[in-house]
């Protein structure tokens, strides 16, 4: 691999000089400061301060390559600090990637029902980016702070992504990927309509079509939602984002959701923490999905509420304080192209530990199909 090292300095888009790095030139640059499209390299940036001064662009670019490694740098101040696409093997090591885009005043994004899979500035963006590793970088203080977009078998770990106005880590139709041990906390955006209104903004979103990760590890406290599954069916995506592992993180704090997942299937969530927030675990429509091991405490309405659930098992949690420890309610949601059969299984409930509930223990519409069994409202 080949090395580059950038002089130690501040460089601008009208002041960096590509003469000044063997192995760059002007073309590989593509409108931003600094450029690559060469397989095969390493970016030392040690000592580097790439400045966008506020006033848009891309800080680096990297396109239609592989086995690039970036280092060591600071990036602030552009649209996208680091903007990768179509590279295989990206290593994105210990950078500030922090105070980029990141505006007050968004509200509810158009994306909401149809996402753009350009987004809207922040940190790091990757599309297409394929067995890379994102670890020890500061992306705070971005719109989102790393974005994949069709991008798989990817590891985004050990970062700092906290304070970013819509969200900290951010999937779009992307799977496979290990998201382990980041910290995005305070990522949270209100809206005027009412206190909990923090228009999706969330620690960790993904996005429809995110099948399939591992979610392992992260504080998420203090954030619009922590984790939020936002797959809402469409007639062009109709599919949702499934078989996803949720496990040790922690949500805390949220005034809207400490976890949220809506119309998505086989999800795991297991040994989260989710205390002291509006709802502990908000699942519309989900169907087939574990939680099992978590806490939630204290929070304002339901520990674990489910509407339109199907075939979903509540397991060993520990649900004290909350208004209802457990809510369930709604039709059961048959997700279009899955055995209509499956509607009939039904919702176990066993082995929760649902003590000082403020009205009830367990709240479940009359005719739903409910196993419950070995649940106590005591202490253990």
């Amino acid at each position: 691999m080949q090395t580059i090292s950038v002089p130690p300095g501040r460089y601008t888009l009208q002041t960096f000089d590509t003469v000044l790095c063997i192995g760059l030139d002007q073309s590989s640059a593509g409108g931003a400061v600094l450029g690559v499209s060469t397989s095969g390299v390493c970016l030392d940036l040690s000592g580097v301060f790439l400045d966008g001064e506020g006033a848009g662009g891309v800080g680096i670019s990297v396109r239609d390559c592989g086995d690039v490694t970036i280092q060591n740098g600071v990036i602030k101040g552009f649209h996208y600090g680091i903007h990768a696409e179509n590279v295989d093997r990206l290593s994105i090591q210990n950078c500030v990637v922090s105070d980029n885009t990141n505006p007050t005043d968004a509200g509810w994004l158009p994306d909401t029902d149809s996402p753009m899979e350009e987004g809207f500035g922040g940190g790091i963006y990757l599309r297409r980016v394929r067995h890379s590793v994102i670890e020890n970088n500061q992306v705070n203080n971005n719109f989102n702070g790393i974005s994949m977009v069709r991008s798989d078998h990817n590891v985004i770990g050990g970062n700092h992504a906290s304070y970013c106005g819509n969200v900290g880590i951010y999937l779009l139709k992307s799977s496979h990927n290990e998201i382990l041990h980041n910290l995005c906390e305070h990522c949270i955006r209100y809206t005027d309509r009412f206190w909990c209104d923090t228009a999706d903004s969330a620690g960790i979103l993904l996005e429809q079509e995110s099948n399939r990760n591992r979610i392992i590890g992260n504080s998420l406290r203090y954030s619009g939602d922590g984790f939020f599954i936002r797959a809402n069916p469409r007639a062009d995506s109709p599919v949702s984002s499934d078989y996803n592992l949720v496990q040790g993180n922690d949500a805390s704090f949220s005034p809207n959701n400490a976890f949220e997942a809506v119309f998505s299937a086989h999800n795991v969530f297991r040994e989260n923490v989710a205390n002291y927030s509006n709802y502990g675990f908000w699942l519309g429509y989900s169907s087939n999905t574990k939680v099992e091991g978590n806490t939630a405490n204290y929070n304002r309405l339901d520990g674990i509420a489910i509407e339109h659930g199907r075939a979903n098992t509540l397991q060993g949690n520990h649900l004290e304080g909350n208004r209802n420890g457990i809510n369930l309610w709604g039709k059961p949601w048959q997700k279009p192209g899955t055995d209509v059969n499956q509607s009939q299984l039904p919702c176990t409930v066993s082995g929760n530990t649902i003590p000082k509930s403020r009205e009830q223990t367990m709240l479940v519409e009359a005719g739903l199909n409910i196993t419950v069994s070995q649940n106590t409202c005591r202490e253990a």
